[in-house]
């Protein structure tokens, strides 16, 4: 993928701007509002088709409590290796652990279910328990002890279970928005068409305040270009993301990591 295959701003400023009649940016909004618009389309687009994914490398800090980064969403996997960073051979591949919680500090946690195989005396779930090779009970935990879960405050951190701090680095897949805030966006051409209706549709939508009898009909003509079901421009290109083949979402990907992660 090249930069062939994508759009820049002010080609879609330009096509927007004439369409809406305003080119001087001098009877609707000002440029930054429009440049926001294409911006929150590329989010929607992101959040309805999950159409990219983002890979970000961490030194596994001794709290084990890593910020989720900016500008992503859904978890998608998460790996530890020893290599160099951002460059991992060998991993180890963590699990999601409902209802862990590590502290501030990361040295303790809660969960239904502990590594010991307690869980606090509960009635409705007791203690994991098998049977021995020698014929006896033996109540310690079984299974793999590298485990996540993500907190629900606003935050939003990565919580690692402590063996995870046996590995010096971490990997995580994300889905991404594709763009943060304040960025230039970046448009995939296979958006254009899409993401030059959602503004159009907020520009009209936003000038009902002003005029309600000039704008309302040509809110409902964007709205229906933008959204009907057979003919909508959004419905297009939740469609075209889904025929996309891997190599090609790969290299697309690769192409806007490397424009935004630099």
């Amino acid at each position: 993928m090249t930069s062939n295959d994508f759009v820049s701003v002010d080609h879609l400023l330009g096509e927007i701007t004439s369409t809406v009649n305003d080119v001087e940016f001098k009877r609707g909004f000002a440029k930054g509002w429009y440049i926001s618009r294409i911006q929150d389309a590329l989010q929607e687009l992101s959040l309805d088709t999950f159409w990219l994914q983002e890979k970000h490398d961490f030194v596994i800090p001794t709290n084990c409590r890593i910020p989720m980064p900016k500008n992503v969403f859904n978890l998608r996997e998460i790996y530890l290796y020893n290599d160099e960073i951002c460059n991992p051979g060998k991993t180890v591949n963590v699990y999601w652990k409902r209802l862990f919680d590590n502290s501030y500090d990361g040295q303790g946690y809660t969960a239904k279910v502990k590594d010991d195989g307690s869980n606090n005396n509960d009635p409705f779930q007791p203690n994991q328990s098998f049977r021995s090779r020698g014929g006896g009970f033996n109540n310690s935990f079984r299974g793999p002890k590298y485990y996540y879960n993500i907190s629900d405050d606003s935050n939003k951190i990565v919580m690692l279970s402590r063996e995870c701090a046996s590995y010096k680095h971490v990997r995580m897949i994300f889905n991404g928005m594709g763009v943060s805030n304040g960025d230039m966006p970046t448009v995939p051409r296979f958006f254009e068409r899409a993401v030059v209706d959602y503004v159009e549709e907020r520009f009209y939508n936003a000038m009902k305040s002003r005029d309600i009898r000039t704008y309302r009909p040509l809110w409902t003509d964007s709205f229906s270009k933008l959204n009907d079901l057979t003919s909508g421009s959004w419905n297009k290109a939740r469609k075209r993301v889904k025929a996309m083949d891997s190599a090609e979402k790969e290299s697309m990907e690769e192409y806007i990591s490397s424009m935004y992660h630099k």
